[in-house]
């Protein structure tokens, strides 16, 4: 123990002496520089520069100068004026900044300033003062007051100190805005008192102008309020109208509606309602309305006046004055639109009425008002006949028509010689010349009629005003047509009923009743010219020349298409079929020629079916223009149908008849008619040979898209053409229905083989009908 206390003083001696000692040797500041250099080099020692570099401090020094900077600020310091005031590099104060703010809490960095705890506080107090001076305060109008971060403000500022130092409340519907429960007081009782106060639908936006209240405060307190009215929207011009106004407008409404049974739309918009239509919809919503383009009638009163009305006038066949019975107001179109709407309901029966300028008249009335026009058509069309208009009319309406044929067919002629030009044309490029030395191929052409002069005459009842069409492009005919011939004028019909519409008041209307009947009375008088002309012997003659001329192109077509099926069948089958066909229908061809020519030539005929012989002794009795076309006809029966049809085209025209043009058009629709009237037969059919030989046409039609003329015993050959397009068990049935008939015609009526073969026909029955109606292939379906 004593050692150590001398060793203590023996220390306490040389520290004395050390300190007594002077100094022997000084540094220069050069020296120090190089010091604190070699220092810092060997990293030694950590120090800061100052920006002019004559000083040195270390980085806690520096950062407690700054904290102390951040004190004397008040709690708020700019980075940049520290760094002036410390004469530190910015960079090195920014460092040291942030590292203060992530060490302690309570200092915050935004926007190169740094922020303590006792300045927030401090602008929690402003902020509250101010809140509770204005009653409603924004976040951005604090970030522009306090040049700070909105979110900081926001979060770290408002939101941290509300309810404790900001005495308010945040906006629900808008986070940034916060207001006082005074200041919302307050505009309800602004809100309250000046939507109390209007009496009359006004702009929202008034009305926030004078209360000076914002508009979403506005619509966010309105329902709370529960004010006396309606606001119509949210949107810019949105109106406020208040109770009392709207149960004015539906006192007058269904006042105006109690006493008069309507509404006017004009009326309902001038009360400030943009819909009127729907407004009435939803004030009568038990009442049903006839909504017009002016007004909206109740249907009550539509039912109890207008419709009981009609009904009364087609009962006693008179006239109605619909505006004797509407309300005075309605104008001549509203009540055409009622009467219209009347009738499109089908309330009554609109074929029952005729309306005209508000008057309805019945049809019974007009029929008896216009009575004495049937006599005056009748003698309309005997002064026709007996002046000879009606048959000048008839006359230049077939000039008419056949002029337009004759250019149809100059047409038609005029563009096969210019094919025949063209193809001269296109030949002789093969020599080198025309066509620029080059070889041209050309499509051949094939003539498919037989020799005929194709003429066509066009048969039409409509008659129309005379005019020509030139057409253009350098070629083109000009068609006539008839102008009509007016027998019965509207000023005739005039004449008549003016009498008696005078006595009702009711002349001005004359003209109007007069147009509607003038056509139908007009038709009367030229059907009736017609039949008066048509008595005429003459006029008989011509309808029997041409009505065999029709006859005789008829059964041309049915020879040309049933010849177009006949050679789908071998050569043997052909050549019968041909001999049938000439013998059945080529027969009746010359029978209805040879009996015309006998009447032509005043004979007498009294048998109507005629044979050859009879036809070529008919032949030799008549005039010499028609007796050796006759009997060349007649030779034709045993040829070809060529030669027949060119011999029938040669009694045709002794007979100054015309074969109409080949129209393949049509050919289609005649097969499908044909077929149609087999199926037709079929199903009314109970005997099975004929049954089954239209069952096999049937079949036949439908595989090959052709028709065919063939009596019972081609049946066989048909069957076997067929039999390729058929399935097994199709083939079977046909085949076995086939053998059963024949089995019944080769046996005895009474046997019992024929019984039961008539049995098993009957069951098979129901098959063979279903096969021949309803059989169809995919490459022949589009054609039927």
């Amino acid at each position: 123990m004593g050692s150590d206390w001398d060793e203590i003083k023996r220390l306490a001696a040389d520290f004395q002496k050390a300190q007594l000692t002077s100094t022997l040797q000084k540094l220069s500041e050069r020296n120090c520089v190089e010091i604190v250099t070699l220092l810092l080099e060997k990293q030694l020692l950590d120090v800061v520069f100052t920006v002019d570099g004559k000083e040195y401090i270390t980085p806690d020094h520096l950062e407690r100068e700054i904290q102390d900077e951040l004190y004397v600020n008040g709690g708020r310091a700019n980075l940049v004026e520290v760094s002036k005031a410390l004469n530190v590099d910015l960079s090195r104060v920014v460092s040291l900044a942030e590292r203060i703010a992530a060490e302690n809490p309570s200092i915050h960095l935004e926007l190169g300033q740094l922020i303590d705890e006792e300045y927030i506080t401090h602008i929690a107090q402003e902020i509250n003062e101010k809140l509770a001076l204005r009653g409603e305060i924004s976040i951005s109008e604090l970030a522009s007051q306090f040049d700070l971060p909105s979110e900081f403000l926001q979060h770290k500022v408002v939101e941290k100190h509300l309810g404790k130092i900001i005495k308010g409340r945040q906006d629900t519907t808008n986070p940034r805005v916060f207001f006082t429960q005074a200041y919302i007081q307050r505009c309800k009782a602004k809100i309250r008192g000046a939507l109390a106060a209007i009496t009359r639908p006004t702009n929202v936006a008034v009305i926030l102008q004078q209360i000076g209240v914002q508009e979403k405060i506005f619509h966010s307190l309105l329902d709370e309020i529960a004010p006396a009215g309606q606001v119509t929207s949210k949107m810019a011009n949105a109106q406020y109208v208040p109770h009392v106004y709207a149960k004015t407008q539906s006192d007058w409404v269904s006042s105006f509606y109690k006493q008069n049974s309507f509404l006017e739309y004009d009326a309902i918009q001038k009360l400030g309602i943009s819909d009127p239509k729907t407004y009435i919809r939803k004030q009568f919503p038990s009442e049903e309305f006839l909504f017009l383009k002016r007004v909206a009638l109740g249907a009550r009163l539509v039912e109890l006046t207008v419709v009981t009305a009609l009904n009364e006038c087609s009962a006693t066949k008179q006239y109605l004055d619909l505006s004797s019975i509407l309300p005075s107001n309605l104008s001549e179109e509203d009540i055409e639109e009622v009467f219209a709407a009347i009738m499109a309901q089908k309330q009554s029966n609109p074929s029952n009425f005729v309306y005209l300028d508000s008057i309805v008249f019945s049809q019974p009335y007009l029929q008896q008002l216009v009575q004495p026009c049937q006599a005056l058509a009748e003698t309309q069309a005997k002064a026709a006949i007996d002046s000879g208009i009606y048959q000048q009319h008839i006359v230049e309406k077939t000039l008419a028509q056949k002029g337009n044929s004759s250019a149809q067919d100059l047409e038609d002629d005029g563009k096969v010689d210019k094919r025949d030009e063209r193809r001269k044309k296109a030949a002789s490029g093969k020599a080198g010349g025309g066509a620029q030395g080059r070889e041209t191929k050309t499509k051949s052409t094939k003539k498919h009629a037989r020799g005929r002069a194709a003429a066509a005459q066009n048969d039409s009842d409509d008659d129309e005003d005379v005019h020509q069409n030139t057409k253009g492009g350098g070629g083109g005919g000009n068609k006539k047509t008839v102008k009509p011939l007016e027998l019965v004028k509207t000023a005739d019909i005039v004449k008549l009923i003016t009498a008696t519409l005078e006595e009702e008041g009711l002349e001005h209307l004359a003209k109007s009743i007069a147009s509607l009947y003038t056509s139908q009375f007009n038709q009367t008088a030229l059907a009736r010219a017609q039949e008066l002309f048509e008595a005429t012997p003459q006029t008989n003659r011509r309808q029997t020349h041409a009505a065999i001329q029709d006859r005789i192109n008829t059964l041309l077509v049915d020879i040309r298409l049933y010849e177009k099926g006949l050679k789908l069948l071998p050569q043997d089958t052909q050549t019968q079929l041909v001999k049938y066909l000439l013998k059945s229908l080529g027969n009746d061809i010359c029978n209805e020629l040879s009996l015309y020519v006998a009447a032509e030539c005043n004979l007498t005929v009294k048998n109507s079916n005629l044979n050859v012989d009879q036809r070529n002794k008919l032949a030799q009795e008549c005039d010499a223009q028609y007796r050796s076309a006759l009997l060349e006809q007649n030779k034709a029966l045993n040829k070809s149908i060529d030669e027949f049809e060119l011999a029938t085209e040669a009694v045709l025209k002794a007979c100054s008849m015309i074969i109409k043009k080949v129209d393949k058009k049509k050919d289609r629709l005649l097969i499908a008619d044909h077929k149609k009237k087999l199926q037709e037969q079929l199903l009314e059919c109970n005997d099975p040979a004929l049954l089954l030989h239209l069952a096999a046409l049937i079949l036949f039609t439908t595989i090959s898209g052709c028709i065919l003329h063939a009596s019972g015993k081609f049946v066989s050959a048909i069957l076997q053409h067929i039999r390729g397009s058929l399935s097994d068990p199709q083939n079977a049935l046909l085949l076995r229905y086939h053998d059963l008939v024949l089995q019944v015609l080769q046996s005895a009526a009474d046997s019992s083989e024929s019984k039961i073969a008539h049995e098993q026909l009957q069951a098979m029955q129901t098959e063979v009908i279903d096969l021949a109606q309803n059989y169809s292939r995919a490459s022949v379906s589009k054609a039927d």
